[in-house]
């Protein structure tokens, strides 16, 4: 379970996902989530949910809207060790209000949970209550019948990865390639691999390390161009990230 708390955020998250489950508490201003053709609101004291994979935005509600809000991104393997027979949750309705639950969170956020942590397992079974229990996901991943395109970009992450080799992969031009991956997806294949880069790099972060260091491991063209894509997905720079979440 990683958590996140973004304060007074005025700009807008672009087409995106999470692989896990992206749980969060309004505390400030009111946050929209554009999810395909529906748009869901949060307001302050609302829980909004995201499923792992779902590609979805959250555009700015107005340019006087300071929006803070707190972040739990729960993977759906700790999901499944938790609920009755190893079931999944898909939740129709991505916004919930209920004191019970809002108590819970506020109170995770406060600790490191682990999957037999009892108040994790509270949470994870009271949260199952207004959602539906299911054997898989409902949610596909994005490339789930592309799979040499994604291996591809996973196996070169920290390299530079162009639409010719991409187009090259699936033997398409890549003007061809780029209208069909995006009809497929939702983004662009430069924009879905900069995402990808951004969260893998994410994950590589320690305490101690150099950021300027992750910014050309990966191949961004400078210290200042990661710093602007990590913000762009993540909603805070990398430094800031290092600072004040990592232990």
């Amino acid at each position: 379970m990683n958590k996140l708390s973004f304060k007074n955020q005025k700009e807008a998250f672009p087409l995106h996902f999470h692989p896990e489950f992206c749980i969060s508490m309004i505390k400030n201003g009111v946050e929209l989530i554009n999810i395909r053709e529906k748009q869901f609101v949060g307001n302050v004291g609302d829980i909004t949910i995201t499923h792992p994979y779902e590609l979805h935005s959250n555009p700015i509600y107005s340019s006087t809207n300071l929006l803070s809000f707190d972040t739990l991104y729960i993977s759906d393997e700790m999901v499944r060790g938790i609920l009755p027979l190893g079931q999944t949750l898909y939740f129709e309705n991505r916004v919930i209000r209920n004191d019970e639950l809002n108590e819970l969170f506020e109170s995770l956020m406060n600790l490191e949970a682990s999957p037999d942590d009892p108040l994790l397992q509270r949470f994870i079974l009271h949260l199952s209550s207004f959602g539906e229990l299911t054997e898989t996901l409902k949610i596909k991943k994005p490339l789930e019948y592309w799979n040499s395109i994604d291996t591809y970009i996973e196996q070169n992450i920290k390299k530079n990865i162009s639409l010719e080799q991409l187009a090259d992969i699936v033997n398409l031009n890549k003007y061809s390639f780029a209208r069909k991956f995006k009809e497929t997806t939702g983004i662009s294949p430069i924009h879905y691999t900069l995402m990808k880069k951004v969260f893998h790099c994410k994950k590589t972060i320690t305490k101690t390390c150099s950021i300027t260091e992750k910014a050309y491991e990966y191949n961004f063209t400078d210290t200042s161009h990661f710093s602007k894509s990590f913000k762009k997905f993540i909603g805070i720079r990398p430094k800031t990230y290092q600072k004040e979440f990592l232990t």
